[in-house]
């Protein structure tokens, strides 16, 4: 009877002890994968390009928060395409932090900067921009959204 305990007793031994190996290595091959792949992603960057149709874009642009924001630009310049396009140039040669948008308006095409949220903002780069364009003027329109960066946010 002793002896089959003994038996019973080095048969669970061995069985622990193998079950344990077991374990040990199944973690360390896990662990070794899970850290393969932070590697491939860390230090990286790189372009991603989403291909759609038309009609998931008009989607997604119709889902978004902010649809159209009222607000103000400065008009620079009213003429002809050619010419606009070439005071376009000039306008960003100046690295001037506005944006720069040409409007048709029929029968000329426009060249505003800006997309200001207030009148008092607005009014304000008018002053600087003045000095540079003296027949610029303000305009109401769409602009684009106001852009929060995340420093901001984190700040805050």
């Amino acid at each position: 009877m002793t002896n089959l305990r003994q038996l019973e007793a080095h048969y669970i031994c061995r069985m622990r002890f193998s079950s344990v190996i077991f374990l040990a290595l199944f973690l360390a091959t896990t662990a070794q994968k899970i850290r393969a792949q932070e590697d491939t992603a860390i230090g990286q960057s790189g372009r991603v390009t989403f291909l759609a149709d038309s009609s998931i874009i008009n989607l997604e642009k119709s889902t978004r928060k902010f649809k159209e924001i009222k607000g103000y630009r400065i008009q620079i310049f009213l003429g002809p395409l050619e010419q606009v396009k070439t005071e376009r140039n000039n306008y960003l040669a100046l690295n001037l932090p506005y944006s720069a948008y040409m409007k048709q308006i029929v029968p000329e095409h426009a060249l505003q900067i800006g997309d200001f949220t207030t009148k008092m903002e607005m009014d304000k780069c008018l002053s600087e921009i003045e000095a540079i364009y003296p027949k610029a003027f303000g305009v109401v329109e769409i602009i684009e959204p106001p852009k929060y960066s995340k420093k901001n946010k984190a700040s805050r």
